[in-house]
């Protein structure tokens, strides 16, 4: 036998062994196109959820503010809390300081709203007084009531202290660390695997007017990272026990199972164990623009003394590749679509014809192929079963309704045709080892 006939044989036997034994993993008859798969399952775009206004997760400040329980106000009154003669004791004006400047000697509103000044035998009550209306009620108890002074005494109230809130803040975005301001967001792989450190929980003091979950979250790190749930959670106590399995805690101490949620979730990295009586809040940061923004009240984002401020973990999402694609595990985006032709460049893959290989390099063994695999296939779970959508790579280039958005667990495999199969092999086979002019011999 000649070589003339070997080489025509052998490009016989490729060509028979494509076309009828098949070079691709999955038939085109067993596919589904990317129209024909829109009618199957079409996924809200991820690029099209909008974010909240943040400015809703600020409770509204009243016009006036109410004293209550917990607030310290200063009081001065001639001749009964200090002499004529003696220094008004000034306070909040160092440098530190958040509240605004007070004076007077420190008077606590009790729990029952009430305060105890000297000389008076029964306390004035002051819950739900502003502090001008605080100050008339301590003149009147004094000039008129009693007449202990007269009606033009020295009589001054300021506020030297707002009451605060124990609020718990656990967040799973954020590596373990003490200091708060030390977590960064690394946003690696890891996180999407729950690879990173479990988290941290810290306990924050909220003063009044600022008890909500904005201030929750600028003092804990920010909003919700990348590798967090689109979503705060709020667990409030109801009347059940603190830890079911533990009884070191108090139940209506509210402040002391605010502390010891932080302490249990440092310790174990976890949450179980919370109680049954909890209720939950859930305020989303990014909705779909089909659903209605929840209408988020005052009062929705108002936290109380014990909250739990959860923002937890966001699941793995992630896609694998295959093929002449380098095989692979690599995260989804949370906030912006990725459609299969960014997700082959995601993972290292070339596109167009000028690239040849798909991953590979532009040969294979010892032979060069000449034109690049254009035949992409996603896999993906519909209601249980495995649907194969069938890409034609040209197409997508040009026509961005062939490009379909990349889902979890979906499976990009990029192969060969038979014809581009075919050609590569003819081509590295024949054409740098036969004369065309056997074949014409």
């Amino acid at each position: 036998m000649t070589a003339r006939s070997v080489h025509y044989a052998f490009a016989v036997f490729c060509l028979g062994a494509l076309l009828f034994g098949g070079c691709t993993s999955i038939p085109d008859r067993e596919t589904v196109s990317p129209q024909g798969f829109a009618t199957i399952r079409n996924a809200a775009p991820r690029s099209s959820m909008e974010k909240i206004n943040v400015a809703r997760l600020r409770m509204d400040k009243p016009a006036i503010e109410r004293l209550a329980p917990g607030d310290v106000l200063g009081i001065y009154i001639a001749n009964v809390t200090g002499n004529e003669n003696s220094e008004i004791p000034i306070h909040n004006i160092g440098k530190d300081s958040t509240e605004a400047p007070a004076s007077g000697y420190p008077f606590p509103v009790r729990s029952d709203g009430t305060i105890s000044l000297p000389l008076l035998r029964e306390p004035i009550y002051v819950e739900g007084m502003s502090i001008i209306e605080a100050e008339n009620a301590i003149r009147n108890a004094y000039t008129v009531q009693t007449q202990f002074l007269s009606e033009g005494a020295n009589i001054s109230v300021s506020l030297i202290r707002r009451r605060t809130y124990h609020v718990t803040v656990i967040r799973e975005d954020t590596a373990t660390n003490n200091n708060i301001s030390n977590n960064v967001n690394r946003g690696s792989m890891e996180s999407y695997f729950g690879g990173m450190e479990r988290g941290n929980a810290v306990t924050l003091e909220l003063p009044a007017y600022r008890n909500d979950v904005l201030e929750a979250l600028s003092k804990s790190g920010g909003l919700p990272g990348l590798n967090a749930k689109n979503e705060v959670i709020i667990l409030r106590k109801g009347t059940e026990d603190l830890f079911e399995t533990d009884g070191d805690y108090l139940p209506n101490d509210l402040a002391a199972w605010s502390r010891s949620v932080a302490d249990h979730y440092n310790q174990t990295g976890e949450i179980a164990g919370l109680g049954r009586g909890m209720g939950i809040i859930r305020i989303p940061i990014r909705v779909s623009p089909c659903k209605i923004p929840p209408r988020l009240t005052s009062d929705d984002v108002t936290l109380r003394d014990g909250d739990v401020v959860l923002i937890q973990s966001r699941d793995a999402e992630v896609f694998y590749t295959g093929g002449m694609i380098k095989g692979g595990v690599h995260p989804i985006p949370r906030d912006y679509d990725l459609d299969v032709l960014g997700a082959i460049a995601t993972a290292g893959g070339g596109l167009g014809y000028g690239w040849g290989g798909g991953g590979t390099g532009s040969t294979s063994g010892n032979s060069i192929f000449l034109l690049p695999p254009s035949r992409i296939l996603v896999l993906r779970q519909v209601n249980g079963q495995q649907m194969a959508i069938r890409i034609p790579q040209k197409e997508a280039l040009r026509d961005p309704s062939q490009r379909v958005l990349i889902e979890p667990n979906d499976v990009i495999l990029l192969e060969y045709t038979r014809l581009e199969m075919l050609f590569n092999l003819i081509y590295s086979n024949i054409r740098f080892n036969v004369n065309v002019k056997d074949f014409f011999d």
